[in-house]
Parts: C-alpha cells; sequence; structure tokens
C-alpha cells in the first residue's frame, strides 16, 4: 500500500461500499475491546456497571478509530461533536436493541437464547447501518460529497 492511500482526503474519497466495509471491520475490532474491558472491569464490578462503563470506553475508543480509519478525519477540528453523536448513537443502538428484546419477549412466551441472539444481531445490523450512514454526514459532510459527485 502506497502513503496516499492511508491520507485523509483518500479515505473521504472511497465509495461508500468501501467504507461501509471498513466500518464493519473497525466495529468489529472495538466490539473485541468492549468484549476485554467488560471482562477486566468485571473483576471489580458487577455485571450492569462494567457493561455500562466498558460500552461507554469502546465507544469512545470507536469513535476517534472511525474518525481516523473509516472517514479520514484528522486532527481535533469538531472531535467533541463526533464523541457526542457517538454516545447518543449508542444511546440509540441501546433503545432499539432492548426495545427488539421486548418485541421478542411479548411475542414469544419463552424466548430461546438463540432467539435472543437472532434479534439482537438483527437490532445491531440496522443500528450499525444508521450508525454508518450518520457518522459518514458528519464525519465527511454533504459539501465534501457533493463535489465529488
Amino acid at each position: 500500500m502506497s502513503a496516499e492511500v492511508l491520507t485523509g482526503a483518500t479515505a473521504r474519497r472511497r465509495p461508500v461500499f468501501v467504507q461501509l466495509v471498513v466500518f464493519a471491520s473497525v466495529g468489529a475490532a472495538f466490539n473485541v475491546l468492549y468484549g476485554l474491558l467488560y471482562l477486566v472491569l468485571r473483576e471489580q464490578l458487577s455485571a450492569q456497571p462494567a457493561n455500562a462503563l466498558a460500552l461507554i470506553l469502546s465507544t469512545i475508543a470507536g469513535t476517534f478509530g472511525h474518525r481516523y480509519i473509516t472517514f479520514g478525519v484528522r486532527g481535533t477540528d469538531r472531535t467533541v461533536r463526533h464523541q457526542a453523536l457517538g454516545l447518543a448513537l449508542l444511546g440509540f443502538s441501546l433503545a432499539v436493541t432492548a426495545g427488539s428484546l421486548w418485541l421478542l419477549d411479548t411475542l414469544v412466551a419463552q424466548p430461546s437464547r438463540l432467539q435472543e441472539v437472532v434479534v439482537l444481531i438483527a437490532a445491531n445490523l440496522g443500528t450499525g447501518l444508521v450508525r454508518f450512514f450518520v457518522f459518514r454526514v458528519a464525519m465527511i459532510g454533504r459539501r465534501d460529497y457533493e463535489a465529488r459527485v
């Protein structure tokens, strides 16, 4: 890979599908970080606080990762705005996944763990797409996109 491929401008000019694949890859890496943080924090905290703290920390780290790797955003410009957006989207994702589990529990008397996991995966795929497109607009901007079209 040449140095040009790694520049912020090049990352911003990637086709949407390529950005989506990179976004999913970066997201997967930060999900691993989330799991590891949870396990470490769970040694000292109960499940809910460990989960919340691991989610918040991995979301902050993941937002930095998406800024830099997926969307090629360099420097500190709009960092606070992007982090606030990442945390708001985390709240959105939590609401959708919790609502999905509630709906499953309402529709199925005794849902199996497999059913729960399938519902959570589907909900997370949907919210992941929303996160991608919201981040894409926030980090690349409509003007940059329209200038290239």
